[in-house]
Order: structure tokens, then sequence, then C-alpha cells
């Protein structure tokens, strides 16, 4: 497993590009989840931005682990009173499929945090080199 390796964003909408780039970058394209990987990212920070107080000024850390067989990412919010969870949308909705999306990728996910700051996470199988 390589280390782990993290970068805080700031709470910024443009800043879900910066974390999809560096993701795609640590994860690196010999991985056959790569594109798996970027999308997952792209859902869990911009979750942190419209759900959490990192996107009221503040930041959000994503973290990313490669393996052989496995990558997983990680990001941190800086919290709010609701917990993350996937829930059932309306077909028709054009919002709030973003964890659904996660599991449905994902050989594991979960969170872990409370109203000062969450972690949710996901695992991909993957030919990593």
């Amino acid at each position: 497993m390589t280390r782990p390796i993290r970068r805080v964003f700031p709470g910024r909408e443009d800043q879900v590009r910066c974390a999809r780039d560096f993701v795609r970058r640590v994860v690196g394209p010999g991985c056959s989840a790569l594109d798996e990987a970027v999308l997952l990212t792209s859902e869990l920070c911009t979750n942190a931005l419209q759900h959490t107080d990192s996107g009221a000024g503040g930041t959000f850390e994503v973290t990313a682990f490669r393996a052989p067989g496995c990558a997983r990412i990680e990001v941190r919010d800086e919290g709010s009173k609701s917990r993350p969870a996937a829930k059932e949308c309306d077909p028709l909705s054009e919002d709030g499929r973003g964890l659904e999306i996660v599991r449905l990728l994902a050989c594991r996910w979960g969170q872990g945090g409370d109203e000062y700051g969450h972690c949710v996470f996901f695992e991909l199988r993957c030919n990593c080199p």
C-alpha cells in the first residue's frame, strides 16, 4: 500500500476540480478504476461543500491510498448537524444521488464523525500497479 497522500482544499466549488486532479495524479493512470475514483471523489467533495460547514468558508481534505488491487479515497469536512446518508430519489430529481452513486460503484464505503467533522470514504477494486 502506498502511504496516504493528503491535501487540504479551500471550501469553494472551483476546488472540486482540483480535488479530482489530485486523485487522478495520486491513483494514477495505471489504475483500472481511475474514472470511478475521480467521479466518486467529485461526488463526495460536492457533498462536503453543499451540506457541511466546509462550504461556508471552511476547507475539506482529500486523502488517497493505493495498493495492489485497491484504491481508497477519504474526504473529510468541517461537519454539520446531519449525517451523510444515501437516500431514495425521485426519478426526475436533478440532485441527491451522490451517495447512491458511491454505494453502487464502490466495493466498500462508509462514514464517521459528528457535527464537528465527517469523514466519508470509498474503496474500489482495481488493477493498480
